[in-house]
Protein backbone atom coordinates (compact mmCIF):
# COMPACT_ATOMS: atom_id res chain seq x y z
CA UNK A 1 0.00 0.00 0.00
CA UNK A 2 1.09 3.19 -0.93
CA UNK A 3 1.33 6.54 1.04
CA UNK A 4 -0.12 10.26 -0.77
CA UNK A 5 2.57 12.36 -0.33
CA UNK A 6 0.82 15.43 -0.45
CA UNK A 7 0.25 16.35 3.37
CA UNK A 8 -3.63 15.87 4.28
CA UNK A 9 -5.31 19.09 4.95
CA UNK A 10 -8.06 19.44 6.75
CA UNK A 11 -8.87 22.04 9.43
CA UNK A 12 -11.63 20.96 12.61
CA UNK A 13 -13.62 24.42 13.85
CA UNK A 14 -13.58 24.87 17.38
CA UNK A 15 -16.95 23.36 17.84
CA UNK A 16 -16.46 20.37 15.60
CA UNK A 17 -13.52 19.25 17.81
CA UNK A 18 -15.51 20.07 21.13
CA UNK A 19 -18.11 17.64 19.72
CA UNK A 20 -16.41 15.02 17.84
CA UNK A 21 -13.87 14.55 21.06
CA UNK A 22 -17.06 13.40 22.74
CA UNK A 23 -17.89 10.06 20.78
CA UNK A 24 -16.94 7.27 22.58
CA UNK A 25 -16.41 3.88 20.92
CA UNK A 26 -19.36 1.81 22.27
CA UNK A 27 -18.16 -1.91 22.80
CA UNK A 28 -20.24 -4.58 22.49
CA UNK A 29 -22.57 -5.98 25.35
CA UNK A 30 -22.46 -2.04 26.50
CA UNK A 31 -25.94 -1.49 27.76
CA UNK A 32 -28.04 1.69 27.01
CA UNK A 33 -27.98 3.01 30.56
CA UNK A 34 -24.10 3.26 30.15
CA UNK A 35 -23.86 4.65 26.80
CA UNK A 36 -26.12 7.49 27.99
CA UNK A 37 -23.28 7.91 30.32
CA UNK A 38 -21.38 9.06 27.34
CA UNK A 39 -23.94 11.70 25.47
CA UNK A 40 -22.81 14.99 24.78
CA UNK A 41 -23.22 17.72 27.49
CA UNK A 42 -23.29 20.11 24.91
CA UNK A 43 -26.58 19.07 22.61
CA UNK A 44 -26.47 22.13 20.21
CA UNK A 45 -22.86 20.70 19.01
CA UNK A 46 -22.92 19.22 15.62
CA UNK A 47 -21.66 15.69 15.29
CA UNK A 48 -21.06 14.14 11.63
CA UNK A 49 -23.38 11.88 12.03
CA UNK A 50 -21.93 9.29 9.76
CA UNK A 51 -18.45 9.41 12.19
CA UNK A 52 -19.67 6.27 14.22
CA UNK A 53 -16.91 4.81 15.58
CA UNK A 54 -14.39 7.30 17.32
CA UNK A 55 -10.48 6.47 17.72
CA UNK A 56 -10.24 8.06 21.23
CA UNK A 57 -6.64 6.30 22.40
CA UNK A 58 -7.12 4.78 26.26
CA UNK A 59 -3.45 4.58 27.31
CA UNK A 60 -2.40 1.30 29.77
CA UNK A 61 -1.08 1.49 33.11
CA UNK A 62 2.42 0.83 32.21
CA UNK A 63 6.15 2.25 33.08
CA UNK A 64 8.73 1.98 30.03
CA UNK A 65 11.87 0.91 31.56
CA UNK A 66 15.01 2.92 31.67
CA UNK A 67 16.68 3.89 28.73
CA UNK A 68 19.53 1.25 28.19
CA UNK A 69 21.04 3.04 25.30
CA UNK A 70 22.08 6.18 24.52
CA UNK A 71 19.54 8.51 22.27
CA UNK A 72 19.35 11.79 20.45
CA UNK A 73 22.03 13.47 18.15
CA UNK A 74 25.64 12.88 17.60
CA UNK A 75 26.94 14.71 14.99
CA UNK A 76 24.15 15.21 12.42
CA UNK A 77 26.23 17.34 9.75
CA UNK A 78 22.95 16.13 7.21
CA UNK A 79 20.38 17.72 9.59
CA UNK A 80 19.92 21.26 10.34
CA UNK A 81 20.07 22.55 13.87
CA UNK A 82 16.58 23.29 14.02
CA UNK A 83 15.48 19.80 12.98
CA UNK A 84 17.49 17.76 15.68
CA UNK A 85 14.54 17.54 17.79
CA UNK A 86 12.25 16.67 15.07
CA UNK A 87 12.96 13.07 14.78
CA UNK A 88 10.45 11.11 16.70
CA UNK A 89 8.76 7.60 16.97
CA UNK A 90 4.94 7.74 17.11
CA UNK A 91 4.62 6.77 20.63
CA UNK A 92 1.84 7.65 23.27
CA UNK A 93 2.58 9.67 26.52
CA UNK A 94 4.61 7.29 28.93
CA UNK A 95 7.30 6.16 25.74
CA UNK A 96 5.84 3.03 25.80
CA UNK A 97 3.09 0.91 23.32
CA UNK A 98 0.92 -2.19 23.45
CA UNK A 99 0.57 -4.56 20.60
CA UNK A 100 -0.81 -8.44 20.57
CA UNK A 101 1.12 -9.20 16.88
CA UNK A 102 4.01 -11.30 17.18
CA UNK A 103 5.11 -8.45 13.87
CA UNK A 104 3.84 -5.22 14.35
CA UNK A 105 4.45 -2.28 12.44
CA UNK A 106 6.14 0.97 14.18
CA UNK A 107 5.35 4.64 12.98
CA UNK A 108 7.89 7.66 13.12
CA UNK A 109 8.57 11.22 12.20
CA UNK A 110 11.46 11.69 9.95
CA UNK A 111 12.30 15.75 9.18
CA UNK A 112 13.78 16.99 6.53
CA UNK A 113 17.58 16.12 6.20
CA UNK A 114 20.36 15.75 3.74
CA UNK A 115 20.75 12.12 4.76
CA UNK A 116 21.42 9.20 2.43
CA UNK A 117 19.77 6.73 4.51
CA UNK A 118 17.27 5.59 7.24
CA UNK A 119 17.26 3.14 9.83
CA UNK A 120 15.13 1.32 12.22
CA UNK A 121 16.24 -0.62 15.34
CA UNK A 122 14.67 -2.82 17.73
CA UNK A 123 16.69 -4.09 20.61
CA UNK A 124 15.86 -6.54 23.89
CA UNK A 125 16.21 -4.97 27.04
CA UNK A 126 19.72 -6.84 27.59
CA UNK A 127 20.72 -4.63 24.14
CA UNK A 128 20.56 -7.71 21.94
CA UNK A 129 19.45 -7.10 18.50
CA UNK A 130 16.08 -7.98 17.18
CA UNK A 131 16.01 -6.58 14.04
CA UNK A 132 17.40 -4.05 11.70
CA UNK A 133 17.04 -2.58 8.31
CA UNK A 134 17.64 0.12 6.32
CA UNK A 135 15.12 1.90 4.35
CA UNK A 136 15.23 4.96 1.61
CA UNK A 137 14.06 7.80 3.30
CA UNK A 138 11.09 10.07 1.60
CA UNK A 139 11.14 13.23 -0.72
CA UNK A 140 9.57 15.02 1.88
CA UNK A 141 9.23 15.39 5.93
CA UNK A 142 6.37 12.80 7.03
CA UNK A 143 5.48 9.42 9.13
CA UNK A 144 6.81 6.49 7.76
CA UNK A 145 6.37 2.57 8.93
CA UNK A 146 8.67 0.08 8.95
CA UNK A 147 6.81 -3.50 9.94
CA UNK A 148 8.78 -6.20 11.60
CA UNK A 149 8.69 -8.83 8.83
CA UNK A 150 7.58 -12.54 9.28
CA UNK A 151 11.05 -13.71 8.60
CA UNK A 152 12.36 -11.50 12.14
CA UNK A 153 11.83 -13.16 15.33
CA UNK A 154 8.26 -12.72 16.66
CA UNK A 155 7.86 -10.62 19.63
CA UNK A 156 7.27 -12.50 22.55
CA UNK A 157 4.28 -11.89 25.24
CA UNK A 158 5.11 -9.85 28.31
CA UNK A 159 8.88 -8.75 27.23
CA UNK A 160 9.62 -4.81 26.72
CA UNK A 161 11.54 -3.93 23.73
CA UNK A 162 12.91 -0.58 22.84
CA UNK A 163 13.09 1.22 19.13
CA UNK A 164 14.29 4.06 17.43
CA UNK A 165 14.64 5.44 13.97
CA UNK A 166 18.30 6.76 12.88
CA UNK A 167 19.10 9.23 9.80
CA UNK A 168 22.61 7.88 8.30
CA UNK A 169 24.73 10.97 7.15
CA UNK A 170 27.52 9.27 6.18
CA UNK A 171 26.98 5.43 5.45
CA UNK A 172 30.83 5.26 5.67
CA UNK A 173 31.19 7.07 9.41
CA UNK A 174 28.26 5.90 11.73
CA UNK A 175 29.69 9.03 14.50
CA UNK A 176 27.42 11.42 12.33
CA UNK A 177 24.30 9.57 12.57
CA UNK A 178 20.99 11.05 14.15
CA UNK A 179 19.04 8.48 16.47
CA UNK A 180 15.56 8.81 17.58
CA UNK A 181 14.45 8.89 21.01
CA UNK A 182 14.19 5.68 21.74
CA UNK A 183 10.47 4.11 22.49
CA UNK A 184 9.50 1.07 23.98
CA UNK A 185 6.48 -1.78 22.98
CA UNK A 186 5.49 -4.86 24.82
CA UNK A 187 3.20 -7.87 23.33
CA UNK A 188 0.49 -8.45 25.37
CA UNK A 189 -1.74 -11.97 25.51
CA UNK A 190 -5.69 -10.95 24.56
CA UNK A 191 -7.89 -11.59 27.08
CA UNK A 192 -10.52 -14.03 25.44
CA UNK A 193 -12.87 -10.88 25.63
CA UNK A 194 -10.85 -9.14 23.67
CA UNK A 195 -9.82 -12.11 21.37
CA UNK A 196 -13.44 -12.59 20.54
CA UNK A 197 -14.14 -8.75 19.72
CA UNK A 198 -11.23 -8.33 17.35
CA UNK A 199 -12.74 -11.93 15.54
CA UNK A 200 -15.87 -10.20 14.88
CA UNK A 201 -14.72 -6.48 14.44
CA UNK A 202 -14.84 -5.13 10.95
CA UNK A 203 -12.08 -3.28 9.85
CA UNK A 204 -13.75 -0.06 10.34
CA UNK A 205 -14.02 -0.89 13.42
CA UNK A 206 -10.91 -2.75 14.17
CA UNK A 207 -9.06 0.67 15.09
CA UNK A 208 -11.65 1.72 17.49
CA UNK A 209 -11.50 -1.17 19.52
CA UNK A 210 -7.71 -1.49 19.49
CA UNK A 211 -7.28 2.30 20.36
CA UNK A 212 -10.08 1.57 23.81
CA UNK A 213 -8.31 -1.25 24.76
CA UNK A 214 -5.36 0.32 24.97
CA UNK A 215 -3.28 -1.30 22.21
CA UNK A 216 -1.40 1.68 20.35
CA UNK A 217 0.09 -0.05 17.70
CA UNK A 218 -2.70 -1.76 16.22
CA UNK A 219 -4.58 0.69 16.53
CA UNK A 220 -2.64 3.02 15.23
CA UNK A 221 -1.87 0.36 11.67
CA UNK A 222 -5.37 -0.70 11.52
CA UNK A 223 -6.54 3.21 11.17
CA UNK A 224 -3.46 3.82 8.31
CA UNK A 225 -5.06 0.67 6.55
CA UNK A 226 -8.41 1.96 5.93
CA UNK A 227 -6.92 5.20 4.69
CA UNK A 228 -6.98 4.30 0.82
CA UNK A 229 -11.21 2.87 1.32
CA UNK A 230 -12.62 6.08 3.59
CA UNK A 231 -13.76 9.44 2.68
CA UNK A 232 -11.05 11.80 3.64
CA UNK A 233 -12.42 13.70 5.89
CA UNK A 234 -13.88 10.69 8.09
CA UNK A 235 -10.31 9.48 7.79
CA UNK A 236 -8.70 12.69 9.10
CA UNK A 237 -11.00 13.07 11.90
CA UNK A 238 -10.60 9.64 13.21
CA UNK A 239 -6.54 10.53 12.14
CA UNK A 240 -6.34 13.25 14.57
CA UNK A 241 -8.64 12.30 17.53
CA UNK A 242 -6.76 9.01 17.56
CA UNK A 243 -3.08 10.95 17.65
CA UNK A 244 -4.10 13.78 19.74
CA UNK A 245 -5.61 11.47 23.09
CA UNK A 246 -1.90 10.00 22.91
CA UNK A 247 -0.66 13.04 22.75
CA UNK A 248 0.67 13.46 19.81
CA UNK A 249 -0.82 16.46 18.05
CA UNK A 250 1.70 17.90 16.77
CA UNK A 251 1.77 14.98 14.28
CA UNK A 252 -2.19 14.97 13.16
CA UNK A 253 -1.30 17.15 9.68
CA UNK A 254 1.69 15.13 9.20
CA UNK A 255 1.23 13.61 5.72
CA UNK A 256 2.13 9.76 5.68
CA UNK A 257 4.94 9.30 2.82
CA UNK A 258 6.78 5.95 3.26
CA UNK A 259 6.10 2.30 4.34
CA UNK A 260 7.97 -1.01 4.28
Amino acid sequence: MGFPRAPIKYALSIASMTAVSLELFIAPGLSISRQKQFESPFPDAKINPSWEIAQTFRPPNRGAPAVTEGAGTRGGSCLALSERNKLKPLIPTGNIGLTVSEHPTFFGYIPKSNAQLGEFVLRERNNRLVYRTRFALPYQPGIVSISLPTTARSLEIGKQYQWSFVLICDPEDRSDSVSSPPAWIERIEQSETLAAQIKNATPETLPALYAEAGIWFDALASRVKLLPSQPQTEWQQNWELLLTTAGLQAFVQEPLVGNR
